[in-house]
């Protein structure tokens, strides 16, 4: 395959431990995409740099107009899950992501299984799916996606 689609809940959280449960959920075998973690991320200035994952996840639930992306690979080639994301919006929130492969628009039960599984274990009914695309960095904008039509 060679499109991913990207699955995206937002909960009105910044709960490190809710993170890592995610994670451990959908992407139990995993490591992180980044050496380093400069925070802010896109900002003029560093302000500090993390070293591992779990040191930005606890900074960003203490630190709630900061945004940060934090991405994970898949090690595990029998989960369908090929990436784990988690965004820390710029208004105090967390936007829990997966990307799998994508068999196209024509067939997305894929995408729509794992929506309802992240949903479910989220608690939450705001999410959507896109393909290879970022989520909105905003609660207010985030909620106004619809996922593409199927």
């Amino acid at each position: 395959m060679g499109h991913y689609a990207d699955i995206y809940v937002i909960k009105k959280t910044r709960s490190k431990q809710l993170g890592l449960d995610f994670l451990d959920h959908f992407l139990p075998k995993r490591k992180e995409s980044a050496d380093a973690y400069d925070v802010p991320q896109y900002g003029d200035s560093t302000q500090v740099i993390f070293s591992k994952a779990k040191e930005v996840m606890s900074y960003m639930e203490q630190h709630l107009d900061v945004y940060q992306s934090i991405y994970w690979n898949n090690t595990d080639p029998e989960n369908p899950n090929r990436h784990g994301m988690l965004f820390y919006t710029k208004d105090g929130y967390m936007i829990f992501g997966i990307s799998r492969d994508s068999n196209g628009i024509d067939d997305t039960q894929n995408e729509r299984e794992c929506l309802a599984l992240m949903q479910d274990f989220l608690k939450t009914d705001k999410g959507y799916i896109t393909y290879e695309c970022p989520p909105e960095d905003n609660w207010n904008d985030f909620i106004k996606v619809k996922s593409l039509p199927f």
